[in-house]
């Protein structure tokens, strides 16, 4: 089980209370026999040696008796193995209320402006609308100095539009919350998705005296590629001026993270093996950089029926072989989060997650802008965040309890059914997270890069 987890050899055992194998682990076998495992409800992951594989096949077909000891004690503490009376089906349902619906954890998504620099090809807003109005501001800084002393954990999204484009809006808004979440020890996190046109040297000291130290970042390949797809409001080109930001973006020492997303679709996927070579020779083995490879959708702009879209089967295989590829060149990526316990489920989904308008509007989906059912209520001047309870509704009590397939799928604790609910509002059936169809490939994937961070881990340490 190297690198992750030393087994001790199996001694003899006995006992009166008898364990099982849990229905959430997820095995993915090696060509040299090793084995991967994991579980999505404790989140445990483990690699098994060639010679300790038939023994954990046979443990976790048979079982074990109490008192547990060596293999068997760890797969029991990592949550492989659970007792026969144990109701994992409640203990799913008890995960998926402590991770959507907790009170004292708040998520808000701002689009700090609804304008943008950029005109993408595939872009779904329509910039109708401008930056935060002082209202607004002025409502969410009240609603924020009743509500925080309640909270123990708040994440602040900064989204847009081009959310440069209302940096002043940023810094006013967490000057008035970083102070309020440390008078009462909340632990605040912020983040960003930005086109980093605008994101120069003194623009990164700005976010980061924010505290804003997570940026998602798309670069659509080379500049070829890129620029063809993501261009200035006046067609003129942008990825050189990005890279570079990027670039100063990696100069500092801060512990940051920066996810470099690249949208592919059938006019760039088969190029963009080639830029990986590119984000290597600058970002690779720097953890603090993560690639994201995710396939263009047509999400409602008015260039949907222009755009040469991969099909569902196709763009997972081209995700996968994407990060693949990425993996050998020292580029790392966050396919882990997905078998995660509430990894894969939608911030839209959660009951303690909202987008802000630039006008006041709450909605729980930042695709969906223009849905009717997406905007469930308003933040109003003096504070007050008023929700329209039935329109909410739809969006959180996606009960896979009551689904028989996500009931007992081995996914369920990770996905919880709320994959993607507007997905499930639009069409009255929760979809399937599109990975789930390779996850064997997906575990072996975070395996191999678990595996390549242990070996350079004990290196380090021996150096």
């Amino acid at each position: 089980m190297e690198p992750f987890t030393v087994l001790p050899q199996r001694e003899g055992s006995t006992g009166k209370k008898r364990y099982r194998a849990s229905r959430y682990n997820i095995k993915a076998a090696e060509p040299d026999g090793s084995m991967y495992i994991t579980n999505t409800m404790s989140g445990a992951f483990m690699h098994i040696s060639a010679e300790q594989v038939p023994y954990i096949d046979q443990l976790l077909k048979l079982g074990a008796d109490e008192p547990l000891d060596g293999l068997a004690a760890i797969l029991k503490k990592q949550g492989f193995i659970v007792r026969e009376d144990i109701n994992e089906f409640f203990r799913a349902r008890m995960l998926h209320e402590m991770i959507g619906r907790s009170e004292q954890k708040l998520r808000l998504i701002f689009l700090t402006t609804e304008q943008c620099n950029f005109r993408c090809k595939y872009c779904y807003e329509k910039f109708e609308k401008g930056k935060l109005q002082p209202e607004v501001i002025q409502g969410i800084k009240t609603f924020l100095r009743h509500k925080v002393r309640f909270l123990n954990h708040l994440q602040m999204s900064w989204f847009g539009g081009e959310p440069l484009l209302a940096l002043d809006a940023i810094e006013e808004i967490s000057r008035h919350i970083i102070p309020l979440c440390d008078e009462y020890g909340v632990k605040y996190r912020s983040n960003m998705t930005t086109n980093a046109y605008l994101l120069t040297k003194k623009t990164i000291e700005r976010l980061f005296a924010c505290r804003v130290f997570a940026f998602q970042i798309t670069l659509d390949g080379d500049a070829e590629q890129h620029n063809a797809n993501r261009y200035l409001q006046n067609g003129a080109p942008t990825f050189e001026t990005i890279f570079q930001n990027l670039l100063h973006l990696k100069e500092r020492p801060e512990p940051f993270r920066c996810k470099i997303r690249i949208n592919f679709d059938q006019t760039n996927v088969h190029q963009i093996p080639s830029f990986i070579q590119k984000l290597r020779v600058h970002f690779g083995e720097d953890p603090r950089f993560r690639i994201d490879y995710f396939p263009i959708g047509k999400w409602g702009g008015k260039n949907d029926d222009n755009l040469e879209v991969v099909s569902l089967k196709e763009s997972v295989k081209h995700q996968l072989n994407l990060c693949t590829m990425g993996l050998e060149e020292g580029l790392g990526n966050d396919l882990e989060d997905i078998l995660k316990p509430g990894g894969y489920v939608c911030y839209a989904a959660k009951s303690n997650s909202f987008v802000i308008g630039s006008d006041g509007i709450v909605y729980k989906c930042t695709v969906a802008l223009y849905n009717e059912n997406n905007q469930i209520g308003r933040i109003t001047p003096d504070g007050q965040m008023q929700l329209d309870a039935d329109k909410h509704a739809l969006w959180i009590m996606n009960d896979e309890s009551e689904d028989s397939g996500c009931k007992s799928c081995f996914l369920r604790p990770s996905c919880q059914g709320a994959s993607c609910p507007l997905v499930r509002i639009e069409k009255g059936v929760a979809p399937c997270p599109p990975l789930k169809s390779k996850i064997k490939d997906v575990i072996r994937i975070v395996g191999k890069e678990k595996r390549k961070m242990a070996v350079q881990k004990a290196t380090s340490a021996n150096a």
